[in-house]
């Protein structure tokens, strides 16, 4: 099944500011996390507070979430842009990293008030740590694809 998601390649390359803003730099590694630096804010990459979150990978899934759409501009397929930025992330976690990792992709469909869209988010796997109890997502009202790697 991995090898039909993101070996064959079938969506459009990942658009200019989605690529500039997440798959150009290095994640930024701070206190056994992992960020985009793009959306760690300054003062929080000196002092994070993990108890705000609840944990470290509360605190990684929260900073590290947000909406394709913010990065298409007028573009009319988002989800197929969020598919290919996916495709693409798993690439640059890989040649980055050894450790696993967990990955939330979520639609928002087109009738819906803000859709249509995609929120992305992901965080480091950690044993005892969960930001959102895989077990029970297919009783999730929205819908959520997550990734593990």
């Amino acid at each position: 099944m991995e090898r039909y998601f993101f070996e064959i390649k079938a969506s459009p390359p990942t658009e200019g500011e989605l690529r500039k803003n997440f798959l150009t730099s290095p994640l930024l590694v701070k206190d056994d996390c992992i960020f985009f630096e793009h959306l760690l804010k300054p003062d929080a990459a000196t002092r994070l507070n993990f108890h705000q979150y609840g944990d470290r990978t509360g605190c990684e899934a929260s900073v590290n979430g947000f909406h394709i759409v913010d990065f298409c501009g007028e573009s009319s397929n988002v989800l197929a842009i969020a598919y290919g930025f996916l495709q693409e992330f798993v690439e640059f976690w890989r040649n980055q990293f050894d450790e696993g990792c967990i990955i939330y992709f979520g639609v928002i469909p087109e009738e819906e008030e803000f859709g249509p869209d995609v929120t992305f988010t992901f965080h480091k796997k950690r044993i005892g740590e969960n930001w959102m109890d895989l077990k029970k997502i297919k009783t999730a009202t929205d819908a959520i694809m997550t990734i593990e790697i």
